[in-house]
C-alpha cells in the first residue's frame, strides 16, 4: 500500500496546488489535512480509487483520489464512472414521487393492484404490501432475500427477480416494523414499468436523471465504459480487482453509475437547487415514515435515513460486491457529500463522515469497529489451513521416502481396518453438511450469493479447507495400508492433529458463546454448530486422552526396554562399576517424568491453540488492545524463563541427591542383615537415608517454591490485565464499542485457564528437561559391549577345555595396574575334575570370572575341542554356582522341566519338601544358605551343560552334605563326562580332584597330592 499512498500524496498536492481553498461560513478547511486524511482512511479501508463531493453554502468542491485501475495504473478524476450501489433508492424514490405527483400511483396502492401474481404470506397468512412499505422498507420482505436476485442481463431480469419473491414468508407483518431489504425496491421497479409500460432504466434515465444534467450517469451500464473504474473486493487484508455479476433485475436498487462532476448536481438537487419540480418531488423523499419504531436513532424516508440526533441529516450508505458509496445532505445548514469508491470497503461511509465534520465542525470520531466481513478471520484461517497443507505433504513426502526404505511396508487390509477407513468417512459427513449450510445458517444465504459478498478470502478458504481435507483422509488411507512398525509413532501425527482441533473447537465455542450474544442467526443452526464444535473438542480431547495414555504408558516402556537393552547388552566387568543409584533412578524416575509428560504437552498444545486462536480473533475486533495485552502476556512469560532458568539448577541438585537416595535404598535392601545385626549401625544407616531424603525435599522444594511465586505474580498479571480490559481500555481506546470490551472480557475470563495451564507446565518442563538429559547421559554412560543375541554352539560335544595364557589386570583411578592375575594355562577333558585353592584375595574369584567369559581378558585364549572361541561365548558351556548363590524363581531354558521328572534329584538333595517346579518356575527360593545352594545344584543338573563351575559350594552345608558333594554328586559327574572345576579349602578331600591348583597372587600353578598336607 506505501507506494500507492505515495503516488495518491502525488496527485493531491498537484490538485491542491491547482484549487483554492475550501472555505464554510465560519470554519475554513485546511484541504492539505483534509487530503492527507482521506488518503490515510483510503489506505486503512484498501480503497484503490475515490471520488469526493463536497457542497457548503455556496462553496463547492470536486475532487479524486487514488486509481481506477490498480494493474493499468489509470488515476481516478471527477470523470470517472462509480456504481452508486444503495444510493441507486434515492433515484427510485424520486421517480415513484413523480408518478404520485401525475396520480399515476398511490402510495397506498397495493403492489398487487399491478402485479396480481405477488403473493407473500405472514404466518401462513396472505399479506398485500402496499407501496409505502416498499419505500420505507416496512413491507416484512427479509433481508437476506438479496441473496435470491439472479444474474440476469436480459429485458426479463426485473421480472424474474420480483418473481423470487412469490410465497415468500415475511418477517413481520406489512407496515408495522423497519427492516431493510434492497429488493423493495426492485419491485418498485417493475410497478414504474407496468404503469408506464416503458423500461424502468429508459424511465428513470429520461424523467429523472436526464433532467438534473446528469450527462455522465446512466442505469446498469456505463455511459462511456473507458471511464468506468474497476471494482475491487477486500482479500487478505488488500483490494482485489473482482469482476461481480451483473444483477440487471436489481438496477433500481444498486446500479445507478456515475461519477463526482454529476453527483455534485444530485447533492446540490437534494440541498433544494436547480429544476423546481424535481427539488419538489426530492423533498418529499426527505419526509421519514412516522408509523414505526426508529432503528436506532434514525427513521427511513424515502431512498434516505432521517437522522434523529438533532442534526437534520439525512443520508445512505451504498455497498455493491466491488464498489461502495456514501451520501450525507445537512439541508438546514445547505451543506452536503458524496463518496464514491471501488471498494467494497467499510471506510467510504467513515470517509463521508469526516468530510461532513470538516464542513459542519462537530467533532469526528472515528469508529474502531469498522468490520472487514470477516476477512482478517477468514485469512488467519487460510493461512493456518495453508501451513496445515504444507505440513501435510511434507508427511507424505516422508511416508513416501519410508514406504520407499521399507521402514513402511504393506499391510493387508481386514475387516476391521476397512470398518475404521468407512466410520472415519462417515464421521465427517455431519461437518461437510455444516460447512454447506453455512451460508444459510450465517445469512440465509446460498453459497453462489455469500462467495459474491464476500471477502475473496472466503474463497480461498473452502479451497485450501477442502485441500487439507483430502490430502488428510489421503494421509491416513496411506499410512493405514502402510503402517509404521512403530505404532506409537504411527499415531503422533493422528495426536498432533486432533490436539489442534480440540484446541481450535475451544477457541470457537467461546466465539460462538460471545458472538450469539444479540445475533440474528436462528436458534437451531447456533445450537447444531455449538453441539457440532462441543463434539469436536470432546472427541478429539477424548481421542487425545486415550491415544496418549496408550503413547505413555508405551512410551514408558519403549524407553525402559531400551535401557535393559543397553544394560543387558554390557558385561558383567563393565555391570560391577554402574551406580545402582542411576540404575534405578533412570529406570523409574527418569522414564516416568518422561512418560507422564505426554499428558502435559498434549494438554500444552491444546491450550496454545486455544489461546493463540482466541488473540487472533481478539485482534480481529480490537487490533491495539490486543497487543496491549499480547505484550502483558510476554512479560509474564519472559519471568517466567528467567525463574525457569535460574530455578534448572535446584531441579539438577535434587535430581543428583535423587540417585544417593536410591543407591542407599539399594544398600538397605541387599545389607539389611547386616546392619540390622547393631542398633547403633542400624540408627546411623537410617540417618543416612533420612538426611538424603531432606537433602532431596529443600532442593526440590526450593525449585517448586521459586516457580509457585512466579506463578503468583503471573496470576496477579492476569487480574490486572482484567482490571486494564475492564477499566483502562475506555479511556485508552476512547472508540471501543461496549459489546467488544464485553467480548474481550469474556475471552480473556475464558483463556486464564488456558494460560496458567501454559505457565503451569514449566516447572514440568523443566524436571523433564532434567530427566531427558540424565536419561541421554546414563543411557550414553551405560557401556554396552556385547552383541545382545542367541549365541551359536557349534560342537556337539565337549571334549576338552583349555585356558591357554590368559591374563587380566586391574585398574586403579590413575589407569596403573593395581592388581594381576595371569597368565593363566588351564586344560581339562571330559571327566575331570579340577580342584582350585588359594587364600582370600589370590584372585580365585577373577580366575572364575574369567574362564566363563564374565571378565575380558586383557590377552590369551580360551579353546572348546582345541578350537579357539570367542570369550564373551564362553559362558555357554557352563552351569555354574558362586558365591554367594543367586537363583531366579524361573528355570530360564529351553527345556521344559515338570516336578516329576526330576523328584528323585529333589528327595537326594532334601529338597523335595520345600521346592515344586511347575511350568519352569519353582515354588519358591525363600531357603537356607544351604538350601539355596543345593537347588542351585539341581539347576546345574536340570541345565546339564558340558562343564561345571563351583565356588566353595561345600561351605554352607553340613557334614553330611558335604560328604555327599564329595564323594557321590563330584564323582557322578565324573561319570558323566562332565568337566568340573571347584574352588574349595575342603583338604580332606582333595583326593576326589584330578588335578589340584592353587592361586596365589594372582599366579594358577600346578599343586601335587602328596603336597597337600603341607597347605
Amino acid at each position: 500500500m506505501g507506494w500507492r499512498k505515495f503516488y495518491c500524496l502525488l496527485i493531491i498536492y498537484l490538485l491542491a496546488t491547482s484549487e483554492s481553498s475550501f472555505s464554510q461560513n465560519k470554519k475554513e478547511v485546511d484541504s492539505a489535512v483534509m487530503d492527507r486524511k482521506v488518503v490515510d482512511l483510503m489506505d486503512k479501508g484498501g480503497i484503490p480509487g475515490l471520488s469526493i463531493v463536497l457542497v457548503n453554502g455556496d462553496e463547492t468542491l470536486v475532487k479524486a483520489y487514488g486509481y481506477s485501475n490498480l494493474k493499468e495504473m489509470d488515476t481516478v478524476n471527477t470523470s470517472t464512472l462509480f456504481q452508486l450501489a444503495s444510493c441507486s433508492k434515492a433515484f427510485t424514490a424520486v421517480a415513484i414521487a413523480k408518478l404520485i405527483s401525475e396520480n399515476q400511483i398511490e402510495l397506498s396502492d397495493k403492489v398487487s393492484k399491478y402485479l396480481p401474481w405477488f403473493k407473500v404470506e405472514y404466518k401462513n397468512k396472505a399479506q398485500n404490501i402496499e407501496i409505502k412499505h416498499l419505500l420505507h422498507h416496512t413491507s416484512g420482505i427479509p433481508w437476506n432475500t438479496i441473496s435470491d436476485i439472479p444474474t440476469a442481463n436480459d429485458k426479463f431480469a426485473l421480472e424474474k427477480t420480483i418473481r423470487k419473491l412469490i410465497g415468500e414468508k415475511l418477517n413481520s407483518e406489512p407496515g408495522t416494523k423497519y427492516e431493510y431489504a434492497t429488493i423493495n425496491y426492485d419491485v418498485l421497479a417493475l410497478i414504474i414499468e407496468k404503469v408506464t409500460e416503458i423500461p424502468f432504466e429508459t424511465y428513470l434515465q429520461t424523467n429523472i436523471i436526464n433532467p438534473i444534467g446528469m450527462c455522465s450517469t446512466s442505469v446498469g451500464e456505463a455511459s462511456q465504459k473507458r471511464m468506468m473504474a474497476s471494482g475491487y473486493k477486500i482479500g487478505f487484508f488488500s483490494p482485489r480487482e473482482f469482476k461481480a455479476p451483473i444483477y440487471k433485475g436489481n438496477n433500481a436498487a444498486g446500479y445507478v453509475i456515475s461519477n463526482a462532476d454529476d453527483m455534485l448536481k444530485w447533492v446540490e438537487v437534494q440541498l433544494g437547487r436547480g429544476d423546481s419540480a424535481i427539488v419538489q418531488l426530492v423533498k418529499q423523499t426527505h419526509a421519514r415514515d412516522r408509523t414505526v419504531p426508529l432503528h436506532g436513532m434514525s427513521a427511513y424516508a424515502m431512498g434516505w435515513h432521517v437522522r434523529l440526533n438533532g442534526s437534520g441529516e439525512i443520508y445512505h450508505e451504498g455497498l455493491n460486491p466491488n464498489f461502495t458509496s456514501y451520501i450525507v445532505i445537512n439541508p438546514d445548514l445547505g451543506g452536503g457529500v458524496a463518496v464514491m469508491a471501488n471498494s467494497n470497503s467499510s471506510y467510504t461511509a467513515v470517509i463521508g463522515e469526516y468530510l461532513m465534520s470538516a464542513i459542519t465542525g462537530k467533532e469526528f470520531i472515528e469508529d474502531s469497529d469498522l468490520g472487514d466481513g470477516n476477512d482478517k478471520v477468514y485469512s488467519y484461517i487460510t493461512m493456518a489451513l495453508v501451513l496445515y497443507t504444507l505440513i501435510v505433504i511434507s508427511f507424505l513426502l516422508f511416508t513416501a521416502w519410508a514406504i520407499a526404505k521399507k521402514f513402511r511396508k504393506y499391510k493387508e487390509l481386514n475387516r476391521k481396518r476397512i470398518g475404521s477407513m468407512m466410520f472415519s468417512v462417515l464421521l465427517i459427513t455431519p461437518f461437510v453438511y455444516a460447512i454447506y449450510l453455512f451460508p444459510e445458517a450465517l445469512a440465509q444465504f446460498s453459497w453462489e450469493a455469500i462467495l459474491v459478498w464476500s471477502p475473496v478470502s472466503l474463497e480461498v478458504l473452502i479451497i485450501a479447507l477442502s485441500i487439507s481435507v483430502t490430502l488428510s483422509y489421503f494421509s491416513y488411507f496411506v499410512t493405514s495400508i502402510f503402517p509404521s512398525e512403530n505404532e506409537f509413532l504411527g499415531k503422533a501425527p493422528m495426536i498432533i492433529l486432533f490436539s489442534v482441533l480440540s484446541g481450535l473447537s475451544n477457541v470457537l465455542l467461546i466465539i460462538m458463546i460471545t458472538s450469539a450474544i444479540g445475533s440474528d442467526i436462528e436458534l437451531k443452526y447456533l445450537i447444531a454448530y455449538y453441539i457440532l464444535i462441543l463434539s469436536v473438542y470432546l472427541l478429539g480431547r477424548r481421542f487425545v486422552q486415550t491415544n496418549l495414555i496408550r503413547f505413555a504408558r508405551g512410551l514408558v516402556y519403549d524407553l525402559r526396554i531400551e535401557l535393559i537393552d543397553k544394560i543387558f547388552s554390557t558385561s558383567y566387568e563393565k555391570f560391577e562399576y554402574l551406580d545402582r543409584g542411576r540404575v534405578y533412578t533412570a529406570l523409574n524416575d527418569d522414564v516416568n517424568n518422561i512418560g507422564g509428560s505426554t499428558n502435559m504437552f498434549a494438554s500444552l498444545i491444546t491450550n496454545t491453540i486455544t489461546a493463540l486462536g482466541a488473540f487472533v480473533y481478539l485482534a480481529s475486533i480490537a487490533f491495539w488492545a490486543t497487543i496491549l495485552t499480547l505484550f502483558l502476556i510476554v512479560t509474564l512469560t519472559v519471568i517466567y524463563f528467567l525463574v525457569g532458568r535460574s530455578t534448572n539448577v535446584y531441579y539438577e541438585n535434587a535430581r543428583d541427591e535423587r540417585n544417593v537416595f536410591m543407591r542407599l535404598v539399594n544398600g538397605m535392601i541387599d545389607g539389611f542383615k547386616e546392619i540390622s545385626l547393631h542398633q547403633f549401625k542400624k540408627l546411623s544407616y537410617k540417618d543416612d537415608v533420612a538426611q538424603s531424603a531432606k537433602f532431596y525435599k529443600e532442593k526440590i522444594s526450593t525449585a517448586d517454591i521459586r516457580f509457585v511465586n512466579a506463578f503468583l505474580v503471573g496470576e496477579s498479571l492476569l487480574v490486572v490485565l482484567l482490571g486494564i480490559v475492564a477499566f483502562g481500555m475506555p479511556k485508552l481506546f476512547t472508540n471501543i464499542e461496549l459489546h467488544v470490551l464485553m467480548s474481550f472480557v469474556v475471552i480473556l475470563l475464558y483463556l486464564i485457564g488456558p494460560i496458567n495451564t501454559i505457565l503451569g507446565a514449566i516447572p514440568t518442563m523443566m524436571q523433564l528437561k532434567v530427566a531427558w538429559n540424565r536419561l541421554k547421559q546414563f543411557k550414553k554412560d551405560i557401556p554396552a559391549n556385547l552383541k545382545l543375541e542367541i549365541m551359536p554352539i557349534s560342537f556337539p560335544k565337549t571334549d576338552s577345555f583349555e585356558v591357554r595364557g590368559v591374563s587380566y589386570s586391574y585398574k586403579n583411578q590413575n589407569g596403573d595396574n593395581s592388581f594381576e592375575v595371569g597368565p593363566i594355562n588351564l586344560r581339562a577333558e571330559a571327566g575331570e575334575i579340577i580342584f582350585v585353592i588359594g587364600g582370600n584375595g589370590s584372585g580365585k574369584t577373577t580366575f572364575a570370572k574369567l574362564i566363563t567369559g564374565l571378565y575380558t581378558p586383557d590377552k590369551g585364549n580360551i579353546l572348546i575341542n582345541g578350537h579357539n572361541i570367542d570369550i564373551a561365548c564362553a559362558g555357554e558351556f557352563f552351569s555354574t554356582i558362586f558365591s554367594p548363590a543367586h537363583l531366579f524363581k524361573k528355570i530360564y531354558s529351553k527345556k521344559q522341566f515338570q516336578q516329576d521328572d526330576h523328584n528323585h534329584l529333589l528327595e537326594l538333595l532334601q529338597l523335595a519338601h520345600k521346592v515344586q517346579i511347575d511350568n519352569n518356575s519353582y515354588s519358591t527360593i525363600k531357603l537356607s544358605a544351604g538350601q539355596l545352594k543345593r537347588l542351585a545344584m539341581f539347576q546345574c543338573y536340570l541345565e546339564d551343560s558340558p562343564i561345571y563351575l563351583f565356588d566353595e559350594w561345600a561351605a554352607d552345608q553340613d557334614p553330611e552334605f558335604r560328604q555327599f558333594y564329595y564323594r557321590a554328586l563330584l564323582p557322578e559327574m565324573k561319570k558323566m563326562g562332565k568337566i568340573v572345576i571347584a574352588i574349595t579349602h575342603d583338604d580332606n578331600y582333595f583326593d576326589v580332584a584330578d588335578r589340584l591348583y592353587k592361586m596365589d597372587q594372582g599366579k594358577l600353578k600346578l599343586y601335587h597330592k602328596e603336597d597337600t598336607m603341607v597347605f
